[in-house]
């Protein structure tokens, strides 16, 4: 990989809008935040371990208090970039400990972050609302949640649609400091690591928990950043995570991501891995070896790890799954008698679908009268996958805008692999597009998936233009090459 670009704090004045994207993903070695690092691991570990002790909200509040001491230390200091990056990397601890404290948690140190950026840096900000297609996303989605409320009457119909915007906006604007957005994102292993030792052998799935008569947890939403680490490892040499050098690290960390998620029995995120490796490889020749031989090194860990106790419940969980006698409402949880009602539904209500909010009542109706759906009959339910949330909801108006955002982001994403040679954007949008197969897609941790595609979303002609300019360095010029 050959490279010139220097970040700012090393003298270089950004010209156009290529210099801007040189910085949003730094391609030279880098030091990540040591000390980040270690607040996330004194707010998570402690905090999964009192809950593993049967201490739900101790943990909990030690979890919360914790990072908002370290947060409001960041605040005081103006150190708005850390106390953004902070918050990314505990987010999967986040995701368990709110359910016994402050569960809009996440929405609150996420929204207060972005707060803090306008305050700090308007200009900084204003990148974020320059780009068309993420200005859009946030119109229409903080639009889509205003008339869930009301329709619904209940500010927290669709609430978690705002969350998902904040995290999006977190990664789009760490971008512009990559050491901070590494560290964030390398973070997330520390996370996952200590809600591991929090859940591991606290329930039949890795993510799922029985403490105290307590039940917690959802082995999707502990595989999803799981799955991110992985990709984000076995992508782009690590770039992202600054362990381009640090290969037994980065072999480390496939390894331990490799066993979690088969711990965790999640089809929905490790189909997402699967389908993020499958882009990795194809679209990265040269980096092809590298990837084949840290996989490998993942299946013999893996292989190992199937003679374990542990292993082998992963093992008996999988042949419940793929046994031939299960029909398929029980091995998808209900999510094929979703997607059986879905055509019903949207033939009642084709255009607008049955209104922002309203989803869940649909499903209470639908599943009612008909006499072969079995799951949660009657109740309230989220529709397991977010072409099924959309297409209810706002029915074929709504399918049609999410096709083509998502086919904008693809298409950008595809573009900044030509002109950089780096994947992580598409395996972002890709990875969110698998998401919405099996989960509704719209909490924090899918927003890191569609935050990091959004990072490929650079004016075409402004790129065509300037790709070839030089960055004054000091006193010196330097080419850009694309990576």
């Amino acid at each position: 990989m050959n490279s010139s670009t220097t970040g700012l704090s090393q003298g270089v004045k950004p010209s156009g809008t290529i210099q801007q994207l040189k910085r949003k993903v730094s391609v030279q070695p880098g030091k990540l935040d040591r000390f980040i690092l270690l607040q996330v691991a004194c707010c998570t570990f402690p905090a999964l371990i009192l809950i593993r002790l049967g201490q739900l909200r101790a943990g909990s509040i030690w979890c919360f208090m914790l990072l908002f001491a370290f947060l409001a230390l960041y605040g005081l200091k103006r150190k708005i970039p850390a106390f953004v990056a902070l918050t990314v990397a505990t987010l999967p601890a986040l995701s368990y400990t709110r359910e016994f404290f402050f569960y809009n948690s996440v929405l609150f140190v996420l929204g207060l972050g972005l707060i803090f950026w306008v305050a700090r840096s308007p200009k900084e900000f204003s990148r974020l609302w320059d780009n068309h297609l993420l200005r859009w996303f946030f119109i229409v989605g903080t639009g889509y949640w205003l008339i869930s409320v009301f329709l619904t009457g209940q500010y927290y119909s669709n609430f978690r649609v705002m969350e998902l915007l904040c995290s999006v906006g977190s990664i789009y604007l760490l971008s512009l400091y990559p050491k901070y957005l590494a560290t964030g994102l390398m973070g997330l292993s520390i996370s996952i690591s200590a809600v591991a030792i929090g859940m591991v052998g606290q329930g039949e799935r890795l993510g799922m928990a029985d403490i105290e008569g307590e039940q917690m947890g959802n082995a999707i939403t502990f595989a999803l950043p799981v799955a991110l680490v992985l990709l984000l490892a076995v992508a782009d040499n690590a770039k992202w995570l600054y362990l381009q050098n640090s290969k037994i690290v980065k072999n480390v960390l496939i390894a331990m991501c490799g066993v979690l998620l088969l711990l965790s029995t999640s089809r929905g995120a490790g189909l997402v891995a699967f389908v993020g490796i499958v882009v990795a490889v194809f679209y990265q020749s040269q980096q092809r070896r590298k990837i084949f031989v840290a996989l490998f090194l993942m299946v013999c860990v893996l292989a190992v790890f199937l003679q374990t106790e542990s292993g082998g419940k992963a093992s008996e969980w999988f042949e419940k799954l793929t046994d031939s006698e299960r029909n398929m409402k029980t091995k998808t949880s209900g999510r094929s008698e979703m997607w059986f009602l879905f055509p019903k539904v949207l033939a009642d209500s084709p255009i607008w679908g049955v209104g922002p909010g309203l989803g869940k009542e649909a499903y209470a109706h639908y599943s009612w009268v008909d006499r072969e759906v079995m799951f949660k009959k009657g109740h309230e339910m989220a529709w397991h996958a977010v072409y099924m949330h959309v297409g209810v909801e706002t029915g074929m108006i709504g399918l049609t805008l999410l096709a083509i955002f998502m086919g904008k982001l693809i298409f950008k994403t595809l573009h900044y692999r030509r002109l950089t040679g780096q994947v992580i954007p598409l395996i972002g949008i890709v990875g969110y597009m698998t998401i919405g197969l099996t989960v509704t897609g719209v909490d924090g941790i899918s927003g890191l998936f569609l935050g990091l595609a959004f990072l490929g979303t650079i004016p075409n002609k402004k790129i065509t233009k300037e790709f070839q300019k030089p960055v004054q360095v000091g006193k010196s010029s330097k080419i850009h090459s694309s990576v």
